[in-house]
Parts: C-alpha cells; sequence; structure tokens
C-alpha cells in the first residue's frame, strides 16, 4: 500500500485509535495464520509499534483498517519465513523465565480460540481463498480493502472472494445433508443426522467424498434441496 505524508487523520495518535478499535479482530487474524497463541501476540506487539512509527506516512487515512492488517500479515509471514514460529514454546508466556507453565486454564482458552477458528465450510478452499475469506466474512473488510491487504487487483480478488463463496456453499449444503440426513452412506462418512460436524476441522479428502456423494445420491440430493429451500424461505421471512 503506498503511503506519503499526510494531515491529522494520518497522525499516530489517529492511527493508533484505530489500533485499538481492531486489535480483537487482529489477533484473531494473526492467530489464523501462525496458529499459536504466542507468536500472534508478538505479531500483534510488532503491528502496533509499525503503526505508532509509520503511521503518518499512510496515503490513504479511509483505508487505515486495511493497512494494520496488512502489517498483520506481513508480520505473520515474515515470521514463517524466518521459522521462529513456535521457538519459545507453547507452554510458556512471552518474555517469561524458563519453566514458567502456562496454568491449566490458560492452556484451555488457548485451545478454545484456536478451536474457534475452526471453519468446517471452508474446507474446500485453497489457502488464497481462505485468507481472503477470513478477511471478509471473520473482520467483514470490504472487497477494496481485501484486495489492498492481499496486494492484489480488485477484479481479482472480487472473482476470487466468488469462488470462494460457491465452494463454501457446497461444503455447506453437504454438511446440513450430514446434520439432518438418514441415508446410510452419512454413518461412514461421519454419522447420519448429527450435528458433530460444527466442531470439525473438515479434512479435505472428507470433503470431496462428501459433496460428491450429495451429487451422486438421489436420496441426499433431495435432502440437500429442502435444506435449501428451507433456508430460503427462512431468510426471506
Amino acid at each position: 500500500m503506498t503511503t506519503r505524508t499526510v494531515g491529522p487523520a494520518g497522525a499516530p495518535d489517529a492511527v493508533l485509535a484505530a489500533y485499538d478499535r481492531q486489535v480483537d479482530g487482529l489477533f484473531t487474524y494473526c492467530l489464523s495464520v501462525l496458529c499459536e497463541h504466542d507468536a500472534a501476540t508478538a505479531a500483534l506487539h510488532e503491528v502496533r509499534e509499525l503503526a505508532r512509527r509509520h503511521g503518518a506516512r499512510l496515503a490513504e487515512p479511509g483505508l487505515v483498517r486495511a493497512w494494520l492488517f496488512s502489517l498483520a500479515r506481513y508480520c505473520c509471514l515474515r515470521r514463517l519465513a524466518d521459522g521462529t514460529v513456535g521457538e519459545a514454546g507453547s507452554g510458556t508466556e512471552p518474555g517469561a523465565g524458563p519453566g514458567a507453565e502456562l496454568t491449566e486454564a490458560e492452556a484451555v482458552r488457548r485451545r478454545r480460540e484456536l478451536a474457534s477458528l475452526a471453519w468446517p465450510e471452508a474446507a474446500g478452499t485453497d489457502p488464497e481463498q481462505r485468507e481472503a475469506l477470513e478477511l471478509s466474512v471473520r473482520h467483514r473488510l470490504t472487497p477494496l480493502e481485501v484486495a489492498a491487504v492481499l496486494g492484489l487487483p480488485f477484479d481479482r480478488t472480487r472473482g476470487l472472494l466468488a469462488a470462494a463463496e460457491a465452494e463454501v456453499a457446497r461444503t455447506r449444503a453437504a454438511l446440513l445433508v450430514l446434520g439432518v440426513g438418514s441415508c446410510p452412506e452419512l454413518d461412514r462418512l461421519g454419522g447420519a443426522g448429527t450435528e458433530s460436524w460444527r466442531d470439525w476441522v473438515l479434512g479435505p479428502a472428507l470433503r470431496r467424498e462428501l459433496v460428491q456423494h450429495v451429487v451422486d445420491c438421489p436420496t441426499c440430493r433431495g435432502t440437500a434441496e429442502r435444506v435449501a429451500a428451507g433456508e430460503a424461505a427462512e431468510g426471506a421471512a
């Protein structure tokens, strides 16, 4: 994202205020990229420092949110490229001395944080599509902001989001059939009539098999059509 000197809208105080408003989302984004609490926390602290030092150079203050997520992406990808993620170990707090183990409650909280990032419906997306969806759906960035964060042309980003949303819709339909269907084959794929899929991290192979089964099986295809009709009726109500 280009920068130039701007007036008060790009002043450090204004940028840090924007950081404070976005801090929870920025942490969640860092955690989704790094999958480790300590590394995400360290990346978040680096984002704040970079924002403090360079915020006055922001060319388009209206894109300050996208700029902050761009910084977060840069900090996370640099850590992954350097191989520094996980070096401190997942059982200690950042900066803690040797042997400073997490409490059980803190360890449970961190596991829940990671579990909350599970998104079974996105199992059919590739990494680029998944990241675009994370920014668009979880963090509610506009397509223009997503394009700025990913460094992609706007038309390419819009197509990327459309393709990702189509894959999510296909997977969601198959998972809903798994939740309400009665076909015997669903027992093998995960359990007919179960709601447990909402807690799954659905692998690509199982996702492909499940989606293909819904396409091929007349019973499950009919169930998918009824579920879709029911959701459409609820949405129109």
